[in-house]
């Protein structure tokens, strides 16, 4: 028996969660196959969300009308903003969530969306079929066949397979067959991908112990709380919606100390340790026994997320490491111990954790474990993530190489919104490096070759300061609402939001200030120096350390949502920085924009150096910027591949 669908997406992970959500937001009938439906959006490792660049991802997808954002904020028992004291491209937020309600959330918001199945079974082989007529957009392309013998037609798939495709899990000289620990591996799978001509990399990844925290001694730890000030991954605008309460309720576990029943909203600490001498001379005696280090690995880890006993080795003259005991929930004890990713055998685990003050009888609930798990090589999706071997296919995750939940999450979104275009017939949604990070992420893994599990920085993205988690609704939201990801009231809400912006920046541009006894000594009084020359507003809240609330009370200025403000002063501060990206990304624009046709001839293509026709034919840039940015590929190269395609538009030949 056949079922058909507009849209199948197999795999649950963040990614199929993300990419479900959205073919089925643009109209398609969308199926989400996944082994197990209690763990949909399973944190298979930390049970947090954002960090560094990664929280500026769940923004994107927010604005963009993605659930991780939302699911986090009714699921976070500790929310922070990071790099406080630093610049506004590099602030970013982090929640530590209740992973089991996390997914529970996650699960339930799913089940609301109209026009998505979810259904639990294990996929086994994709078979691709020849449509009689290739163009109409109700023909099935791809026959999915589970475990059973079940059978589903779609007219286009995203692939989420996470660490599941052939997956292994290590610790010590122990191996067996995972997904994750205590989950089977999609192994049929995995052969069936080879066979369809694949090429398939092996990957590698790893997660901590678990402990109890009934036996970790708190007094010897370092507490590190919430923020007290409000703060979500949501966009949530005052005449549309407030933001969601939290979905834990009662007491948190009497065992955690210190934790924030007041305020905002109820949060759970986080608590920091160290490792010292001992902890260090027993990795270093057990190294022999360490699969990372006697060939039981065959995976490449990420440089950036290394194991303890990689950290050891590599940093060898660093006296400690710091982890954070971070609880997995708001009533559970089971502790993640954040930092201690290992592989070592069960007794080195234990042994070495006992070397930690606070840790000295600590009982472990779930011992650490590497997982090595297939991927596809580099150079086999493009820009649309659409498998170029193979239309109507799109892979999204740790399946194109990349490492996180945040990154998973938005190739899961980019991936559904362009296998529902693909069956509508529309353009690919293909976002530019200046315009998201999320741009940034799938641009460099089509132009680069990954060899390692990919993770996103900010120091990867070039026009970082027009990229802030701040404006991610201003950037995307208006082409969310054109592609029918988010409906026209918050669309129009996102633009009142600009326009009370932009109302307030002319507000501080207009008043004009005149240094005179009176206003010196209401501006000292409010902690801003005085002026010598006359200003404008915009000009004194430009000065380093002088907020807008300061300068309102100052000046008597309007009062704005903290958000509105905050958009200004960023503004006034870092105008002249945020002009010149701008006009670097025009400069940009012409080659970003010239599009290269995916059946272009690189072999006929004269004066093209061999080692740059071979990379152009691997990786079948989709534009001309993104041929700039390839490995192997020089100015020359660029300029030759410009005046084809100028010759190529005006009739002439190659």
């Amino acid at each position: 028996m056949q079922h058909l669908y507009d849209v199948i997406v197999i795999g649950a992970g963040h990614a199929g969660c993300e990419a479900a959500n959205a073919a089925a937001r643009l109209g398609c009938r969308t199926l989400l196959l996944t082994i197990d439906l209690d763990k949909l959006a399973h944190m298979s490792c930390n049970p947090s969300i954002g960090g560094p660049a990664k929280g500026h991802l769940v923004r994107e997808l927010d604005a963009m009308g993605g659930l991780i954002a939302r699911v986090t904020d009714q699921t976070a028992i500790q929310i922070r903003l990071l790099n406080e004291s630093k610049g506004p491209a590099v602030q970013s937020l982090r929640a530590q969530c209740d992973k089991r309600l996390y997914a529970q959330v996650m699960k339930e918001t799913l089940e609301r969306m109209p026009g998505l199945d979810l259904r639990q079974a294990m996929v086994e082989q994709i078979i691709p079929l020849m449509p009689t007529d290739p163009t109409d957009p109700r023909a099935a392309r791809f026959t999915v066949v589970t475990h059973t013998g079940w059978q589903y037609q779609a007219r286009a798939l995203v692939l989420t397979t996470g660490t599941f495709l052939r997956g292994r899990a290590v610790t010590g000289q122990a191996t067996w067959g995972a997904g994750r620990a205590g989950e089977a591996p999609a192994m049929a799978l995995g052969n069936d991908l080879a066979s369809l001509g694949f090429p398939l990399v092996r990957l590698k990844t790893g997660t901590p112990p678990r402990i109890d925290a009934r036996s970790i001694d708190f007094s010897q730890t370092e507490i590190q709380h919430g923020s007290r000030v409000p703060y979500y991954f949501g966009h949530y605008y005052a005449d549309l919606e407030a933001p969601p309460a939290p979905a834990y309720h009662g007491e948190p576990a009497a065992i955690y100390p210190a934790a924030l029943r007041e305020g905002w909203r109820p949060q759970l600490p986080c608590y920091q340790v160290y490792t010292g001498a001992d902890f260090h001379r027993l990795i270093r005696a057990n190294l022999d026994r360490a699969p990372l280090f006697s060939g039981v690995i065959e995976g490449v880890g990420p440089r950036y997320c290394p194991s303890i006993e990689d950290k050891i080795v590599r940093f060898a003259d660093k006296e400690r490491h710091g982890f954070f005991l971070e609880p997995e929930g708001w009533k559970t004890h089971e502790v993640y111990v954040q930092g201690c990713n290992t592989s070592l055998p069960e007794d080195v685990q234990w042994a070495m954790l006992r070397t930690i003050p606070a840790l000295r009888k600590v009982e472990l609930m779930r011992i650490g474990y590497a997982i090595e798990y297939d991927a596809v090589r580099t150079g086999e999706v493009g820009a649309d993530l659409q498998a170029r071997r193979l239309a109507g296919l799109f892979l999204a995750g740790q399946i194109n190489g990349t490492t996180g939940y945040e990154e998973a999450a938005a190739q899961g979104l980019m991936a559904g919104v362009n296998a529902a275009r693909f069956v509508q017939q529309a353009p690919a949604l293909i976002l530019r490096r200046d315009q998201a990070y999320i741009g940034v992420l799938i641009d460099d893994l089509v132009t680069k070759e990954i060899h390692e599990p990919y993770r996103m920085f900010t120091s990867r993205a070039e026009h970082r300061l027009l990229l802030r988690q701040d404006n991610a609704d201003l950037r995307l939201s208006p082409l969310a609402h054109e592609l029918g990801l988010i409906d026209a009231a918050r669309a129009a809400a996102v633009e009142r939001r600009r326009d009370d912006a932009e109302a307030l920046y002319t507000t501080l541009i207009e008043r004009r200030i005149f240094p005179s006894a009176d206003t010196n000594a209401r501006l000292t009084a409010a902690g801003i120096g005085a002026l010598n020359n006359p200003a404008s507003a915009a000009d004194v809240l430009a000065r380093p350390h002088v907020g807008y609330p300061q300068l309102r009370t100052a000046l008597d200025l309007p009062e704005a949502a903290r958000e509105i403000e905050q958009l200004v002063e960023v503004t006034c501060k870092y105008g002249g920085y945020i002009e010149r990206q701008q006009r670097e990304v025009e400069r940009m624009r012409k080659m970003e924009s010239r599009r290269i046709p995916d059946t272009f001839d690189y072999q006929g293509l004269n004066g093209l150096r061999n080692e740059a026709r071979q990379v152009l034919l691997r990786f079948r840039p989709a534009t001309l910027g993104q041929a700039s940015r390839l490995a192997g590929i020089n100015p020359s190269d660029v300029a030759i591949l410009f005046f084809a395609l100028e010759r190529r538009n005006s009739g002439g030949s190659l």
